[in-house]
């Protein structure tokens, strides 16, 4: 039996101006805690590259969507003006919607990763928090810096498949100072910090498992992975 293909999504980084006209806008990349996470697992991971063709030509030969971390959407995508975003980047959210979308329409499970977490819950039409530290009353701190993330503590909810495998309190690895504002249509409320800021939902059809920590780095991201391989394909590593 072939291993499940995971496709996961890179990071955009800006290239340099004078290299643009030959090289293009983009550089394109994935942290290397990302590739640490599938190795593993017992999968064949590939790199989903940004094309202007279907997202669904992409998604023919996945079995399962990575959505990684990554910076500031724009809030003008979710209907809001500036209340703290930074750097508000229009381009990776909007395709990543379009491809988070697709995988939808073809039952493609999805594991949504931070800002994964977020363009999932903008593409199901949720906005987002701009700014814990100031929208938020009595915030725990949730964002340390790169290479110093922030360790807090998160609350599981009953029934959930996050619930099974991690149990009911965690101490997670938290690098953000955005999240979800509330629980779109068709998932579950599925972990919460206890300032309130949403940590995790799933949808009902069980099909979309996200959480707004960073499980690559820490504990959590094997057995989250594997158990959604095991639930889906009948195997882990």
């Amino acid at each position: 039996m072939n291993k499940p293909v995971i496709g996961i999504t890179l990071n955009w980084y800006e290239n340099d101006v004078s290299k643009a006209p030959s090289y293009g806008k983009w550089l394109f990349g994935l942290n290397q805690s990302y590739a640490k996470l599938v190795s593993g697992a017992d999968v064949t991971p590939v790199g989903i590259i940004p094309t202007s063709s279907d997202a669904r030509n992409v998604l023919d030969i996945v079995d399962i969507i990575l959505l990684t971390g990554g910076p500031d959407p724009d809030p003008a995508l979710y209907g809001q003006k500036n209340r703290g975003s930074i750097g508000c980047h229009r381009e990776r959210p909007l395709w990543e919607m379009e491809l988070y979308r697709n995988a939808r329409s073809m039952k493609i499970p999805v594991f949504g990763i931070c800002l994964g977490m977020q363009l999932i819950a903008m593409a199901e039409g949720e906005q987002l928090i701009q700014n814990i530290s100031t929208q938020v009353d009595d915030p725990d701190d949730h964002n340390g810096k790169a290479d110093d993330p922030r360790k807090h503590t998160v609350e599981i909810a009953d029934g959930t498949f996050l619930r099974n495998i991690l149990g009911s309190e965690i101490e997670v690895c938290s690098f953000h100072h955005q999240a979800i504002a509330g629980i779109p249509k068709g998932y579950r409320h599925a972990a919460e910090s206890s300032d309130g800021v949403i940590e995790g939902m799933e949808s009902d059809d069980g099909l979309v498992i996200a959480v707004q920590w960073h499980p690559e780095r820490d504990f959590t991201g094997p057995l989250i992975l594997n158990s959604m391989i095991s639930r889906f394909y009948g195997k882990t590593d």
